[in-house]
């Protein structure tokens, strides 16, 4: 799963960060991959959803599919980061 944010607020955006670390692997500044299982979606979406004001906040969720898929789907320009372990990776 690929998870952006734009959040206004300095404070909610650090907060909003701090618990995509905590589930996922930043990939750029407002965007991670996470991977897990969807019970583990449903804690993140519950937790993002205290963190965040939902009138000005906004948190995107892709579902790229499988990890091995995701990969292919995923191209750069630049310098891309590479992603840490082998495990399955859900970006948020």
């Amino acid at each position: 799963m690929l998870v952006a944010y734009d959040i206004s607020d300095d404070a909610r955006r650090e907060r909003v960060a701090a618990a995509l670390q905590e589930f996922g692997e930043r990939v750029q500044y407002s965007v991670f991959m996470v991977d897990g299982r969807p019970a583990m979606f449903v804690r993140l979406k519950s937790e993002l959803r205290s963190l965040i004001q939902e009138d000005v906040d906004t948190v995107m969720f892709c579902d790229l599919g499988p990890r091995e898929k995701a990969m292919q789907s995923v191209s750069h320009i630049g310098t891309p980061r590479p992603l840490i372990g082998d495990e399955p990776t859900l970006i948020i």
